[in-house]
């Protein structure tokens, strides 16, 4: 298994048979329902649908918890600014602190929003190639006039998966040149704000010459960005209705749910 965050899993899973339209729906639409969430409950509710779907998907959870590695110091960002700036008649001290209980509410349900919006992310790239992520962006943008714009829908969902495989190959190019310091002599420990040039000036160069191989890539395959035909034409089946429908009944009793 690819031990990559972000990065397909290949597999014959319901979940990887599904249309890429419907993924792409479901993951707009838990997204709305985790951003919406506001108690303990609905905690344990999405992370137990994530949990249902990643079996369906036949995947470990490891590989889905990799994904979370990167960003543990923004959730752990956004978890202190939500303790120490909500106030609250009940509080206490921690150290220098004042720290409220809604503060480690609020704090604890903020994060775990975020956590929840990655991991639905996760599965989504985990089960869909890049190119039927990118065939499904373009199909659903497809009637919407971004000729007004300057812009067609090829262009979007171009830019849109190459933004998405471009995240773990940027992880693991910082990995490979912060290994590559450390084995220099570089303390990242003793000195880390001294480290940051060390690691960004290479971090750059690295991205910018990856950038221009890929534009050069696309330059000799004569992309133009114009209409384009697909071996490979999407088609909604009777499995992507049932879940579309199981997904909107699950959402309406969330919303409708007198608890």
């Amino acid at each position: 298994m690819n031990e990559l965050f972000f990065s397909y899993i290949e597999g014959r899973s319901v979940l990887h048979r599904l249309d890429p339209r419907t993924k792409l729906v479901s993951v707009m639409l838990l997204s709305v329902v985790v951003l919406r969430a506001s108690s303990f409950q609905d905690m344990v509710l999405l992370s137990s649908a994530f949990l249902l779907f990643a079996l369906l998907a036949k995947q470990g959870i490891k590989h889905h918890l990799n994904s979370l590695r990167p960003m543990l110091l923004f959730f752990i960002f956004i978890f202190l600014v939500e303790v120490m700036f909500s106030e609250s008649e009940g509080s206490f001290y921690l150290g220098p602190l004042g720290v409220s209980y809604e503060g480690l509410w609020k704090g604890m349900l903020v994060t775990s929003r975020f956590i929840l919006l990655v991991l639905f992310a996760s599965l989504l790239i985990s089960t869909t190639r890049p190119a039927l992520i990118t065939l499904g962006i373009e199909r659903m943008l497809r009637p919407l006039p971004l000729s007004l714009l300057g812009i067609s829908s090829y262009d979007l969902a171009t830019m849109m998966s190459i933004s998405m495989r471009f995240v773990p190959l940027l992880h693991e190019s910082l990995q490979q040149i912060t290994e590559a310091q450390v084995s220099r002599g570089m303390d990242l420990r003793r000195n880390p704000l001294k480290a940051i040039p060390s690691i960004a000036v290479p971090m750059i160069r690295n991205t910018l010459r990856v950038t221009e191989d890929l534009a050069m890539a696309m330059e000799s395959r004569c992309y133009q960005g114009a209409y384009r035909t697909s071996m490979l034409e999407l088609d909604l089946h009777k499995e992507d209705w049932l879940s579309l429908l199981m997904l909107a009944f699950i959402i309406i009793l969330f919303f409708y749910s007198p608890i």
